[in-house]
């Protein structure tokens, strides 16, 4: 995974994700997303539901009460969720056997607008961060 910042900053960390159906069940994989190896290795176990496959429905289900909605169009699976302040974008694209990955993380900003009334209630975000990363198919 390729992790960049609008201040410059990068870096990279290794990344896998893992999905595999859960027993028989054709509406529940695991979803485990690996970054890092060694010590520093940190594993993220979910599991992908499928709500409503007819609208392309699905929720990730971070197994801590955290349950985030996802839509899968096309060949792509889309969420986008806030954390505290932050908005936070993602994209998982299946393309000739490959997975791209895509997190965009925004900050607040403050309104640019002024000396007027807006006639709807309007929020600015910033850039913060984007984290990418394309993924393989792995025998294990």
């Amino acid at each position: 995974m390729y992790d960049r910042t609008v201040q410059g900053k990068s870096q990279t960390v290794p990344m896998t994700l893992r999905i595999k159906p859960v027993s028989q069940n054709p509406m529940r994989y695991t979803w485990q997303i690996t970054y890092g190896t060694g010590a520093k290795k940190l594993v993220r176990n979910y599991e992908l539901v499928a709500k409503n496959q007819s609208t392309g429905h699905f929720v990730i289900d971070e197994k801590d009460g955290t349950l985030i909605d996802a839509w899968w169009l096309g060949n792509k699976l889309y969420s986008q969720f806030k954390v505290e302040n932050m908005l936070l974008s993602t994209e998982e694209q299946l393309e000739d056997n490959r997975l791209h990955y895509e997190l965009v993380v925004y900050q607040p900003l403050t309104s640019q607008a002024q000396g007027f009334q807006q006639k709807a209630s309007f929020e600015n975000y910033q850039l913060r961060s984007v984290q990418s990363a394309e993924l393989s198919p792995v025998k294990e």
